[in-house]
């Protein structure tokens, strides 16, 4: 093929072939895109991660409020104003905390009075995450006193 370029000196293409700097740019642009794609992959898992033990955090808040929902009124663990903690585990490794609390809870619907106690606010928190804040889970349930 003749140059239209006469001024350059250089044809457009060799006629041998793939030229070494055509490679080393496609090795580059493929390791480039490689990267790329195996960065998007481990974020990808690491998400997949995040809500897997973000739905077993909620499982978890739902058990324990099922749970407490079975007991009768005078049961240790709806005391009102005492804390109280577990762990949740998995395959029996410790994933995430759990803690709930019992609070007295006036319905205004049947007038205020000072001092009673016409329901127990029960508030589950499951909480999570090693790195940085902590990532939680909270339910809130009204159970009757009797």
């Amino acid at each position: 093929m003749k140059n239209p370029f006469p001024g350059i000196g250089l044809p457009l293409r060799s006629p041998r072939g793939v030229g070494l700097m055509e490679v080393v740019v496609a090795t580059v642009i493929a390791v480039i895109a490689v990267m790329a794609l195996a960065y998007s992959f481990s974020t990808g898992r690491g998400l997949v991660d995040r809500f897997e033990i973000a739905r077993v955090a909620l499982a978890a808040a739902q058990r324990r409020m099922e749970r407490l929902s079975a007991l009768p009124a005078a049961a240790p663990e709806l005391q009102l104003g005492t804390p109280h903690t577990d762990v949740v585990q998995v395959d029996g490794r410790t994933v995430a905390r759990e803690s709930w609390t019992v609070d007295a809870f006036d319905d205004p619907a049947n007038g205020t009075q000072a001092g009673s106690v016409d329901l127990k606010k029960v508030t589950v928190t499951v909480s999570w995450g090693q790195l940085g804040p902590n990532e939680t889970v909270t339910l809130t349930r009204l159970f009757p006193t009797h």
